[in-house]
C-alpha cells in the first residue's frame, strides 16, 4: 500500500507539487557530481569564513554555553538585532531601531510569514516579471493569485502596475519586488522608479515586500537606497539575509518594518517555530563584534566580479549575436535572451547530457509562458569551469 494512499491533503498541495516538483528535478540534475552548474543561486563555498566561524563558535561556547544552547525570544537574539539595525543605518542611512528587526530562518521564512500574514485564498499578489521562483512558490502556497507586471531596465513598469490595479483593485494584498541585482535578471531599479513606485503603493494602501538578498553585493561599492527608505507610511517590508554575503548554512535573515507590522509578524512566528536557533544567532553576533564583515564582503565581491567578467567575456565570444543580455552591476546572475525559436528547456536537456546546467527562463514565470531565456549563475564555479561550460552552451545554442 502506498504511504499516501487514502490520505486527504490540503487542496493547495496540487499546484505546489506541479511547479515545485519540476524545479526539484531540474536542480537535482544540475547539482549532480561532475556537472558544471550555472543553475543554482548559490554563493561560493570558497568565500565562507570557515576558520572565523569555528573560532567564534568555540568562543561563545566557552563564554556562555548554557545561554547559547537555550531557548531565546521568538524575535531572535537581541544583540544581533541591534547590530543589524546599526548596519542598516550605516549602509543605507535608515533610522532603523532594534525593535523594528525580527530574525528569521533566511529571508525565505520572511516570505512564508508574509504569506501567512497577508494572504487569504484568492487574494492577488503582484510581482515583477520575470521574478524569483522561490518567492512565487512561497506565496502561491497560501492560494494567492499571482499577477505578473512587466519590468524594464529601471524597474517595475508603472503603467502596467496601474492597469493591474484597475483590473484587480482591492483584491491586491501584496506586491513582491527584488530591486537590487534582481534574481533572475541582475537588474537594479533606478532611484526615480523606486520613489514613484513606493508613492504609488502607499496611495493604494498595499504592502510591499522588498527582497534585498543582494543589496550589499554591489561591484561598484555604491549601495542604492532601499525602497523602505522612500516609505512615508510604513507599508514597505524589508527582507534581508546573511546567506549571500556570509554563508547560507546559518539560515539567518531578518525582517525590518514598522513596529506595528512587526508585532503581527512576531505573533505568527512564535506559533511557527517558538524559538530560533539561539547558538547560530549568538555566533553571528560574536563574529560581527570581533571580526570585520565589511572586509569579508569586499573580498566576496571581488571574487564574484572577476567571475562575472570572465562569464561576460565567454558569453560574448561563444554565444550567437542574437543572444542579448545586460551586464549586472552586482549579485549573482546573468539573464540571457535567446532567439524565440530556441526553447531553453530543450537546451537544458541537451546541455545536461554534456554535463553543463543552467536554469531555463520559464521557471521564473508563473505559467512558464516564456521559454527562450536562461539564467546563468557565475558565483559558484571556478573560472576555468565557467569558460568551459559557456563554450558548451554556445555550441549547443548555435546548433539549435
Amino acid at each position: 500500500m502506498s504511504a499516501v494512499e487514502g490520505l486527504r491533503f490540503a487542496k493547495r498541495i496540487g499546484d505546489i507539487m506541479g511547479k515545485s516538483h519540476d524545479l526539484v528535478e531540474l536542480m537535482g540534475l544540475s547539482d549532480a557530481p561532475g556537472i558544471i552548474s550555472f543553475a543554482g543561486g548559490f554563493p561560493s563555498p570558497e568565500t565562507y569564513p570557515i576558520e572565523d566561524i569555528k573560532e567564534t563558535m568555540a568562543e561563545i561556547m566557552r563564554e556562555d554555553a548554557a545561554g547559547a544552547l537555550s531557548y531565546s525570544s521568538p524575535s531572535g537574539y537581541y544583540e544581533l538585532r541591534e547590530q543589524i539595525a546599526a548596519r542598516m543605518r550605516k549602509n543605507f542611512g535608515l533610522q532603523s531601531r532594534t525593535e523594528e528587526i525580527l530574525l528569521v530562518s533566511g529571508s525565505q521564512q520572511g516570505l512564508d510569514l508574509s504569506g501567512l500574514l497577508f494572504i487569504d485564498p484568492g487574494d492577488v499578489v503582484i510581482f515583477e516579471t520575470p521574478s524569483y521562483l522561490g518567492a512565487l512558490s512561497a506565496l502561491k502556497t497560501y492560494e494567492a493569485r499571482l499577477v505578473a507586471v512587466g519590468s524594464d531596465e529601471e524597474g517595475m513598469c508603472m503603467d502596467a502596475l496601474e492597469r493591474a490595479f484597475e483590473t484587480y483593485g482591492d483584491r491586491i494584498k501584496l506586491i513582491y519586488v527584488n530591486p537590487d541585482y534582481q534574481n533572475p535578471t541582475g537588474r537594479s531599479w533606478s532611484a526615480s522608479r523606486r520613489d514613484e513606485f513606493v508613492a504609488f503603493a502607499e496611495r493604494k494602501a498595499v504592502a510591499v515586500i522588498e527582497d534585498a538578498a543582494y543589496a550589499e553585493l554591489s561591484y561598484s561599492g555604491e549601495k542604492a537606497k532601499p525602497l523602505i527608505s522612500y516609505s512615508k507610511k510604513g507599508f514597505v517590508i524589508y527582507l534581508g539575509t546573511f546567506s549571500k554575503t556570509f554563508c547560507p548554512g546559518l539560515r539567518t535573515g531578518w525582517i525590518c518594518c514598522a513596529r506595528e507590522l512587526l508585532e503581527r509578524y512576531l505573533a505568527l512566528k512564535a506559533n511557527v517555530d517558538l524559538s530560533p536557533a539561539t547558538i547560530l544567532h549568538r555566533q553571528l553576533s560574536h563574529y560581527l563584534k570581533t571580526r570585520d564583515l565589511d572586509a569579508h564582503i569586499g573580498r566576496v565581491g571581488a571574487l564574484y566580479k572577476r567571475r562575472r567578467d570572465i562569464m561576460h567575456e565567454a558569453v560574448r565570444n561563444e554565444f550567437p549575436a542574437e543572444a542579448t543580455y545586460s551586464l549586472p552591476g552586482g549579485g549573482l546572475f546573468f539573464w540571457v535572451k535567446l532567439p524565440d525559436r530556441i526553447d531553453s528547456r530543450e537546451l537544458f536537456a541537451r546541455s545536461v547530457a554534456e554535463n553543463v546546467a543552467f536554469m531555463p527562463g520559464g521557471a521564473f514565470y508563473p505559467n512558464a509562458e516564456r521559454n527562450c531565456e536562461m539564467r546563468l549563475n557565475f558565483s559558484n564555479m571556478p573560472e576555468g569551469e565557467i569558460i568551459k561550460g559557456i563554450a558548451v552552451l554556445g555550441r549547443l545554442i548555435k546548433e539549435m
